[in-house]
């Protein structure tokens, strides 16, 4: 399929119950994401891709998509109940070691005061700075 010029495969067997299967732009690169272990969807077979992504989700969006599907952060560095680089991120936490390996990887620096903001989402303009730091643009 091309599409803006480009040459698309059409992924089949990555797919989410609300993602349509139509050859989109959308549909294709959800599918990739998938099928590269990138992402396993919200839960209950779905994508949701309507929802805002989180500055916590998106730091495993990122270190999966530099490293690897099977790529497993080191073990967060906790004290008092949150993690060691921000006061925000508890622990234990399944988002604070790929929170924390984007801290040590230099791709992001939290959002202020010693904090992460793991609930907030991520603006453009951040996703823009994550995405150039993380593959070097």
């Amino acid at each position: 399929m091309i599409i803006g010029g480009q040459t698309f495969t059409v992924l089949q067997g990555a797919h989410f119950n609300d993602v349509p299967d139509d050859g989109s732009l959308l549909s294709i690169s959800i599918g990739k994401l998938s099928a590269r272990g990138i992402t396993s969807g919200c839960g209950s077979s779905s994508y949701c891709p309507d929802t805002a992504v989180t500055r916590a989700q998106m730091a495993v969006f990122l270190e999966r998509a530099m490293k690897g599907a099977a790529y497993q952060p080191p073990a967060a560095s906790c004290t008092s109940g949150h993690t060691s680089d921000f006061a925000d991120v508890a622990c234990p936490d399944f988002f604070a070691n790929f929170i924390e390996q984007l801290f040590a990887d230099g791709i992001t620096g939290g959002c202020g005061g010693g904090n992460y903001c793991p609930s907030l989402a991520v603006t453009r303009g951040q996703m823009a700075v994550f995405l150039v730091q993380a593959f070097n643009l």
